[in-house]
């Protein structure tokens, strides 16, 4: 779980700095940026998951709650990166300032939804790894 946290705290320092480069003149690197680092960290966790499933300290029950919260993050990364796709081409056909900031602020909106959705999957984890309130102290 050490691993997990150092890896949030990381991720954290990473994605408020790339969104506030977000506020720069580089929007698209800057999105594109923030996509590629939520998903690695998305991959890190999922890894994480995976193998505590498989070393048997998940149970299929806590597998299937983390698959399920993955598919809510994939959905989000999803939207955010179909977005920025919408971005830059209606930036290429020469789309007006006002469609291109609509469009900006959706990606934006979309963006900010990452960390805290990476922030349940790792909760979740936690959760998993900690005793339930009842059980017996050893």
């Amino acid at each position: 779980m050490k691993v997990i946290r150092r890896s949030h705290t990381l991720l954290a320092l990473l994605l408020a700095g790339v969104l506030l480069l977000a506020a720069c003149d580089n929007f698209e690197r800057s999105a594109y940026r923030t996509l590629k680092v939520a998903k690695v960290e998305y991959e890190l966790v999922q890894e994480h998951a995976a193998r505590a499933f498989l070393d048997g300290r998940l149970s299929q029950q806590q597998w299937d709650r983390f698959a399920l919260a993955g598919k809510r993050f994939i959905a989000a990364h999803t939207l955010a990166a179909d977005l920025m796709k919408t971005y830059q081409r209606t930036r290429q056909s020469g789309g007006g300032q006002d469609e291109l900031a609509g469009i900006q602020r959706r990606v934006e909106a979309a963006l900010v939804e990452l960390p805290a959705l990476l922030a349940d999957l790792r909760a979740l984890l936690v959760t998993f790894d900690s005793p339930p309130p009842d059980a017996p102290q050893a």
